[in-house]
C-alpha cells in the first residue's frame, strides 16, 4: 500500500527567508508529526485534524477523499482493501462516543491533563488556540462554555463516524475475512447470548442519534424555523453524505435521509418541495399518444355510449315487467273471511310452557300446606306439659359430732 501524491509539492529543503518578528510568532506546538509518517499514521492524523480543528479549516467534504489517499500497492492485487484494517481502530459505537464526550474527556479538563496521549495532546492544542471575547481568559476553564464545546465536538465526532462507517462499507474490493476469536468453530455462543452488532447496525445507531438530536431541536425551536431552512444535519446529508455515497451505497445513504427528512403524511407539499428525491416508479408526465390511438378514439366513445344505452333500454323493460308480475300476483291473491284466531305454532308452545308452570307451582303450593297441617297435628296429639317451679335438690343436713 502507498499514499497517493497530490497535486502540489512542497520542499522542505529550502527554508523561506523569515524575519525574526515572523519566526516568534510562527506556532511550534502542533502535536502532529507530518514529516515521514506511515500510512497508518497519516490515517490516524486525518482523523485527529478533521476532528478537533475548525470546519473552516478542516472542511468535512475532504474527510473522505483525504483518506482515500491510501491505495492498495500493485494492480490487480485480490488482498483487501488497507483501509479496512486501518479503519477498525477509529470506529466507535454511540455507547463508547458518548463515554468520551460527557465523561472521559471533561475528566481530563477538569483535572488538568491525562496520560498524555495522541488525541489528548490534540484536543489540548484545539482547546487551546479557542478564541472568545477575552483573549487573556482561558475558555477551557468556564465550565458553561467547556459544556457547550464538548456539545459540538460530539456532533463533529457523530458525522465523522457515519464517514467512516459508510467509507468501509463502499471500499472495493473483498471484504476482509473475519475475525477468528469471533468464528462459531472456535467459540460456541451461549443461548440466549445476543450477536454483535453488524456494521450496518452500528451505522444505523449513529444515524438514529441524529435523528434524536433533531427531534429534541424541533421541540425546543418549534416548527416554524424548521420550515424556512435545513437544519446542520440535513445539510450534512444533502451536501456530504449523498454525493459521496450516493451510488456506492444507496440504502444506507437513502436510510439516513428518511431518518432526517422526515415526510408527514399530511402534508401537502410535493416531495421535490420537501428535498426529497421522487420515486422512479411514479411516472412524471403521462406518454403521448400515437396518431392512430387519437384518430380511433371518438369511434370507440360513440360505441361505447351506444352499448350503455341499450343496456340502459334492456334494464328498463326488464323491471317494468318485473312491476306488472308483482301487479299480477297482487290481484290473484286469495283473502280469508274467517274471523276466529288460530295461533301460530310458536304461541302454542309458549302457552304450554305456561300452563306447565302454573302446574307445577300450585304442586309446590299444595305439598306445603300438607307439610304445615302435618306438623301442626303432630303438636296437638303430644300435648302441653306444665311446670310450676324448677325443682331444687335439698341439701344434706350435717349431724353434730359429740
Amino acid at each position: 500500500m502507498a499514499l497517493r501524491s497530490l497535486q502540489y509539492n512542497i520542499s522542505f529543503s529550502t527554508r523561506l527567508p523569515w524575519t525574526t518578528t515572523q519566526e516568534k510568532s510562527i506556532s511550534h506546538d502542533y502535536p502532529l508529526n507530518v514529516m515521514n509518517e506511515s500510512c497508518e499514521d497519516f490515517v490516524a492524523r486525518t482523523y485527529f485534524q478533521f476532528l478537533w480543528l475548525p470546519e473552516k479549516i478542516m472542511p468535512l467534504g475532504l474527510f473522505v477523499p483525504s483518506l482515500l489517499r491510501v491505495q492498495p500497492s500493485g494492480l490487480g492485487n485480490t488482498a483487501p482493501h488497507p483501509l479496512h484494517s486501518m479503519l477498525e481502530r477509529l470506529l466507535l459505537t454511540t455507547r463508547s462516543v458518548t463515554n468520551k464526550y460527557q465523561v472521559e474527556l471533561p475528566h481530563i479538563i477538569a483535572n488538568g491533563g491525562g496520560q498524555g496521549e495522541e488525541e489528548e495532546s490534540m484536543m489540548w492544542f484545539a482547546v487551546s488556540h479557542e478564541k472568545g471575547e477575552n483573549e487573556e481568559e482561558e475558555l477551557w476553564q468556564n465550565e458553561t462554555w467547556r459544556s457547550k464545546w464538548m456539545e459540538r465536538m460530539e456532533r463533529r465526532e457523530v458525522q465523522i463516524q457515519i464517514l467512516l462507517y459508510m467509507l468501509k462499507l463502499s471500499l472495493p474490493g473483498p471484504l476482509p475475512p473475519p475475525d477468528p476469536s469471533s468464528s462459531p468453530a472456535k467459540k460456541r455462543r451461549k443461548i440466549g447470548e445476543i450477536p454483535a452488532p453488524s456494521l450496518e447496525d452500528k451505522l444505523e445507531a449513529f444515524m438514529d442519534k441524529l435523528s434524536m438530536w433533531q427531534l429534541v431541536s424541533t421541540l425546543d425551536e418549534g416548527l416554524l424555523h424548521r420550515n424556512t431552512e435545513r437544519d446542520w444535519m440535513q445539510v450534512f446529508c444533502e451536501d456530504i453524505v449523498e454525493p459521496r455515497f450516493g451510488t456506492t451505497v444507496p440504502a444506507q445513504a437513502g436510510l439516513l435521509r428518511s431518518k432526517i427528512f422526515p415526510h408527514s403524511p399530511f402534508s401537502d407539499s410535493s416531495d421535490s418541495e420537501n428535498g426529497r428525491a421522487t420515486s422512479p416508479d411514479i411516472p412524471a408526465k403521462r406518454p403521448r399518444q400515437n396518431s392512430s390511438a387519437t384518430l380511433e378514439q371518438p369511434a370507440r366513445s360513440r360505441s361505447r355510449s351506444l352499448s350503455v344505452t341499450l343496456a340502459e333500454e334492456k334494464r328498463e323493460r326488464e323491471r317494468e315487467g318485473s312491476m306488472e308480475a308483482s301487479k299480477r300476483r297482487g290481484l290473484a291473491r286469495e283473502v280469508s273471511m274467517k274471523r276466529t284466531f288460530k295461533p301460530r305454532e310458536r304461541d302454542n308452545s309458549e302457552i304450554e310452557r305456561r300452563e306447565k308452570e302454573k302446574a307445577e307451582e300450585k304442586e309446590r303450593q299444595r305439598v306445603a300446606e300438607e307439610a304445615r297441617l302435618a306438623a301442626k297435628r303432630r303438636e296437638q296429639s303430644l300435648g302441653v306439659m306444665l311446670v310450676d317451679a324448677t325443682p331444687v335438690k335439698s341439701k344434706p343436713t350435717r349431724k353434730s359430732s359429740r
